[in-house]
Parts: C-alpha cells; structure tokens; sequence
C-alpha cells in the first residue's frame, strides 16, 4: 500500500521517506489554505478575484499499478463485464 495525500480531487503520491509527523504536518497546513475564485469585470476588462472554499484534505492507502498493467486489467474487465452483458 502506497501513502497518498488527496487534496480536493486530486491525489498526490507521498514520498516513502516521509514520516507520519511530517504527513500531519503537511496535512494540517494544506487544510488552512483557500482556492481562489474569480468573476470577470467588463468595465475594466479584467478578473476580480476572492477566497474560496477551504481545501479538503484526505490521507489514504492506495495499491499502485504501473500504467501498463492498470491500462490491461481495465480492458480485461471491460471486455469480460460486456461478453457477461451480452450473454444475458
């Protein structure tokens, strides 16, 4: 199981080397940031920005394939889950 650090929707390896306090850390931070929003202004031509919502930060556990055995057991399955679809 490979530690991964989800931050809103994305998800980011976390480096073996690093340590539980350190993720904490990490994690703790990236919780005190905002994304930032922003309108246009047509009279200026120009973006108006403000503070978003908070990040949503999770910690998780994630068996990592390489892409190349991802990309083959996604097609495997695709291929056995539609010959079980038309068999029914």
């Amino acid at each position: 199981m490979t530690k991964v650090i989800r931050i809103n929707s994305e998800r980011f390896v976390l480096p073996e080397s690093m340590s539980t306090k350190d993720i904490q850390a990490l994690a703790g931070f990236l919780c005190t940031l905002h994304t930032v929003g922003n309108d246009y202004d047509y009279d200026s031509s120009s973006y108006l920005h403000y503070a978003g919502p908070g990040a949503q930060v999770q910690l998780e556990e994630v068996d990592l394939l390489t892409k190349a055995e991802s990309e083959a057991q996604s097609t495997a399955s695709r291929k056995a889950y539609e010959a079980k679809r038309e068999a029914a």
